[in-house]
């Protein structure tokens, strides 16, 4: 897979999302946390090393600031950027698939009926 089709494959992680990284790599002091933990934990940090900082600069974080972006090939276009956290898996996700009725000539497994109970 090359470097672009890797980087095509992150996904923006949502809020609530819970993150676990190895321990060589801990920003916070957990090994897990959301999304929401993570930016309330660097906000502080951020603030602290940034001089006059005001509330319109928490919107790097959230709805997002005023800006203009200028892409090769193209005009100025307006519009808002924000930091975000983004996700690859390594692995496509493989989606589980619900059983069925054994084709004919299959043999039935007697936890089948078990298997298809409600609790």
């Amino acid at each position: 897979m090359s470097k672009r089709e890797i980087e095509d494959k992150f996904e923006r992680l949502d809020r609530e999302d819970v993150v676990s990284v190895f321990s060589g790599q801990i920003l916070l002091n957990n090994r897990t946390f959301t999304i929401s933990e993570f930016i309330a934990s660097m906000l502080p940090i951020i603030r602290e090393r940034t001089q006059n900082w005001t509330v319109e600069k928490d919107y790097w974080f959230g709805k997002g600031i005023n800006c203009k972006i200028l892409q090769p090939g193209k005009n100025w276009q307006k519009g808002k950027v924000r930091i975000t956290l983004e996700f690859c898996p390594e692995t496509l996700e493989v989606e589980e698939t619900p059983a069925t009725e054994p084709a004919a000539g299959e043999e039935s497994s007697p936890l089948d009926e078990i298997r298809q109970m409600k609790i």
